[in-house]
């Protein structure tokens, strides 16, 4: 700790004077830093009676508005900018810098206090601050910000971060490890979030599957994942919920199955490309409703490494709609998989459209007859105006004679 020493001398006629009453001293300028923690001390030479007063001070920070734009190491100028998404640039200016001083820009990822640089370094030269840097950006990242700074030893530095309420790209770092069967997602920027796994079963819904990991910017992983299209990943954060799918694009299964049919017989086929354990149930579909499991068959097989295994159906299936889950059971995270078309001639090959195609034979018809019984009464009130009057167009006769139209 630096000390600076003030000593102040009563003489005689002092000491009478200020004998029994208070003095005060004022004391002279002391350097000190925007934060500094400043100890004062006021004792007597020689010390008498060991009397000391101490007292101690904050200097302000140089975000308080008092001293940021007056003293000359709390001003680190401003950055303005603006974004160009399709180009991927940001454009900033500088203004309000130190005098007479170069000035540092950068783009940098901002963890915690510490902003790491990303990209090129640009030194502005006093005499160039009028003028514009731009800077090439691959990711729009909440954490990337704009770093300034003047050209001199400890200056403060400001920051600006165009993308602080962009999240989408954070839920791009999702990578898939096929040795180890792991999904593996390492945020590119700290944030806080509760990571799991879900079954997209429909349009808008995601089922989750097994537990919620929280995460605060650490890397996250699943083990003993079956990669699926269907398959997800569902991140919540306090600004809301982002579904992510990474195996629906690609060829990312390690399994198939099949359903075949030949001379009247049919049967699925498992085929997998990892040795791995299968369940295999049936369930009966109907039009807009899930896949309800039957008791007739459920069970578990191993499929070893590229070969295949079947499984025969009888001829009952297509008279109960009925189709095959497959779902692999020797991994924690894993979705069902169904299959349906059995190749049928009735509505059980595709429920949903057989639906359809019943209700459109009925409604069809009857929306044909009933046009034409409308169109029929409409002709018959018809009238044709002729001068003053009206008269109904009638056919008078079915012989070859034209049609004849009364106007008495």
């Amino acid at each position: 700790m630096m000390g600076h020493c003030q000593i102040y001398n009563f003489g005689h006629a002092g000491r009478e004077n200020f004998t029994g009453k208070q003095a005060d001293v004022q004391l002279k300028c002391v350097p000190v830093r925007p934060g500094q923690h400043v100890l004062v001390t006021l004792k007597t030479v020689p010390n008498y009676c060991k009397a000391v007063r101490m007292q101690r001070y904050v200097v302000p920070e140089c975000s308080h508005k008092d001293i940021r734009d007056k003293i000359s190491e709390c001003i680190t100028g401003k950055l303005n900018y603006t974004v160009d998404k399709a180009r991927r640039e940001i454009t900033v200016k500088v203004s309000d810098a130190p005098l007479n001083t170069d000035y540092n820009l950068r783009l940098c990822r901002k963890r915690s206090v510490i902003c790491t640089g990303e990209g090129t370094h640009r030194m502005v030269k006093t005499e160039d601050l009028q003028r514009s840097i731009t800077f090439q950006y691959s990711k729009a990242l909440p954490c990337l910000c704009i770093e300034g700074w003047p050209a001199r030893v400890d200056a403060r530095r400001v920051q600006a971060c165009p993308f602080r309420n962009d999240l989408e790209e954070l839920w791009s770092g999702i990578t898939y490890d096929p040795n180890k069967e792991e999904l593996i997602w390492e945020p590119l920027c700290p944030i806080k979030a509760s990571v799991s796994l879900c079954h997209a079963d429909s349009e808008n819904h995601c089922r989750d599957l097994g537990d919620v990991i929280h995460s605060e910017g650490q890397k996250v992983i699943f083990s003993s994942v079956d990669p699926h299209p269907m398959l997800c990943t569902k991140f919540t954060t306090e600004m809301g919920t982002w579904i992510k799918c990474p195996f629906n694009k690609g060829n990312f299964s390690v399994w198939s199955t099949k359903l075949k049919s030949k001379h009247g017989q049919r049967w699925a086929e498992i085929v997998s490309w990892v040795k791995a354990n299968f369940s295999v149930s049936l369930c009966e579909t109907k039009p807009f409703s899930p896949c309800k499991p039957t008791e007739r068959i459920t069970t578990q097989t191993l499929v070893d490494k590229m070969r295949h295994t079947t499984f025969n159906l009888s001829s009952g299936a297509c008279e109960m709609c009925i189709c095959i889950q497959v779902q692999r059971v020797d991994v924690q995270f894993s979705v069902p998989v169904l299959q349906c078309d059995l190749e049928c001639s009735n509505w059980c090959r595709d429920p949903e459209r057989s639906y359809y195609g019943k209700f459109e034979k009925i409604i069809v018809p009857a929306v044909v007859f009933l046009t034409l019984l409308l169109a029929a009464a409409f002709i018959t009130r018809m009238t044709i105006k002729d001068g003053s009057k009206r008269t109904l167009w009638k056919k008078l006769s079915e012989r070859d004679s034209d049609t004849c139209l009364d106007t008495k």
